[in-house]
């Protein structure tokens, strides 16, 4: 989205955080809702949005491949090991 095409998408902007966080009370977020059904631009970025975070949540929980964590603890302990092998300042 460029440069927001009226004050009710400036609204939007200012409060999409909140509204995507289900901060907003009923009334606010049925006057998003209307606005999104109505305005394509600020439609397409809600949802835009929501697609994002549910990506981003679903990542949150994937367990990680065994070959990666093991990959990973051995680069743990190679540099706790470096760390206990160099000198105290």
């Amino acid at each position: 989205m460029t440069e927001p095409s009226s004050p009710d998408c400036v609204a939007l902007l200012v409060s999409i955080s909140a509204y995507l966080d289900g901060e907003l009370d009923a009334v606010e977020c049925a006057a998003i809702d209307r606005h999104c059904a109505q305005c394509p631009r600020c439609g397409a970025l809600v949802e835009g949005l929501r697609h994002t975070i549910g990506l981003c949540r679903d990542v949150g929980t994937a367990r990680l491949p065994e070959p990666v964590r093991a990959r990973a603890r051995e680069s743990v302990r190679r540099l706790l090991d470096a760390a206990e092998r160099a000198p105290s300042e």
